[in-house]
């Protein structure tokens, strides 16, 4: 195949009718030459360079339709009496190239042989001192419906899973506390390779909690190096219909974790349970994602101590974002990180937080997701502790203020 480009910038001073004529023209080119292929017209959109403004691109299936086209009586009037008049600056190229098959042609994505992770997170489980007061935040504040309370638990979800939220009535605390993390795996098969690198990582597999055990098929508990429950399960079970109300989350996407043992962590989520990192803010942070290809379904921060410090619930839209915000300024409720967009994850999120129900809760939009492609083939950036490396919006390498 021989693709023929032509890249130009119409002349200072050519008025808008002449310009629109001309590219009108050069649309007709296919009906004219039956021997052109896929034919591109477009304006250049390109943030470097603006040397011209426009490109039309045609493929043939040989030179010499290539040069028949060139030499044809039709071209070479239009060329001297229209294009030359109007055109400031142009440039062409023609080369050979093998036509590939497209991924809708049929062409596969790369097959993945490394040993699968969970697919994504479902749940975490909260210890509360005031169980009917959570419920309340949750409900109004993150958009989670109530399924199931007791005097003891509750569960709350968010889209059809069964539970995006467990919380435990647990009178004696003062503060939330999340104990537990709960990941749906996909298949049978992963289930058991993650069961058998648990144990030849020498660690103790533990059974599910109880009332788990019913949410699914089939599934097992460990606990990472900071004393933390991870429950990884199959068959998590689902409800026929979201909930009805307009504005809620759409998923729980991630925990982020902070840990005084950063190291002896990475390696327990990537090389035991095959998380897969997807960025590293250097000796601070480190994205891991899941099968479901979010761009991080478990963030890992190097910290003096451990705990939970925010659980992320994507939205519907950023509307939503604002609107949960809003609610949050009527009524006084405490907003830790007011609106960040993401540098890694391109998401733009605020963050609420009141010690008494929990961590902080992320409130986001258009968290990144890879294509299956990304997901197999991406590379983790290696990006500095910069304030600018967490939020774009960050004016200076000095900024933290907000976090």
């Amino acid at each position: 195949m021989i693709r023929h480009t032509l890249s130009f910038r119409f002349a200072d001073g050519t008025d808008q009718a002449s310009r629109e004529s001309v590219l009108a023209e050069l649309r007709t080119f296919p009906d004219r030459y039956p021997a052109m292929r896929g034919f591109l017209l477009g304006e250049n959109i390109s943030t470097r360079d603006q040397t011209f403004t426009h490109t039309m691109a045609v493929d043939f299936d040989s030179q010499d339709d290539l040069l028949a086209y060139l030499g044809s009586e039709f071209h070479e009037t239009f060329v001297r009496t229209r294009w030359r008049p109007v055109i400031g600056n142009q440039a062409i190229t023609s080369f050979e190239f093998a036509e590939r098959p497209s991924l809708a042609a049929g062409r596969t994505p790369p097959v993945s042989t490394r040993q699968h992770g969970p697919y994504g997170m479902e749940y975490a489980r909260i210890e509360v001192p005031d169980l009917q007061a959570t419920i309340d935040f949750l409900e109004y504040h993150v958009g989670l419906q109530l399924e199931q309370r007791t005097d003891d638990y509750a569960y709350l979800r968010a889209d059809i899973e069964h539970h995006a939220i467990e919380l435990i009535h647990a009178p004696e605390r003062t503060e939330g506390w999340t104990t537990a993390v709960g990941y749906s795996v996909a298949s049978e098969e992963v289930l058991e390779q993650l069961h058998k690198s648990v144990l030849d990582a020498g660690l103790e597999v533990l059974e599910l909690q109880e009332r788990q055990k019913a949410l699914c098929d089939n599934g097992f508990a460990v606990k990472d190096p900071n004393g933390l429950i991870v429950e990884l399960f199959t068959e998590f079970q689902e409800y026929a219909e979201p909930p009805h109300l307009e504005i809620r989350p759409l998923d729980l996407v991630h925990p982020f974790i902070a840990t005084a043992k950063y190291e002896e962590t990475l390696d327990f989520y990537q090389n035991v349970l095959k998380f897969l990192p997807s960025d590293y803010v250097v000796g601070s942070t480190t994205f891991f994602r899941c099968e479901d290809r979010y761009h991080h379904s478990l963030a890992v921060q190097n910290n003096t101590e451990h705990y939970v410090a925010h659980l992320c619930f994507a939205m519907k839209s950023l509307d939503h974002v604002m609107r949960m915000r809003a609610r949050a300024l009527y009524k006084g409720a405490p907003i830790a990180s007011d609106i960040v967009n993401h540098s890694a994850s391109t998401s733009i999120a605020f963050y609420l937080h009141d010690t008494r129900f929990g961590p902080r809760f992320e409130l986001c939009d258009a968290h990144r997701v890879f294509t299956p492609e990304e997901h197999e083939t991406h590379r983790p950036r290696r990006m500095p502790a910069d304030p600018r490396n967490i939020d774009v919006w960050r004016p200076a390498s000095d900024d933290w203020g907000r976090f």
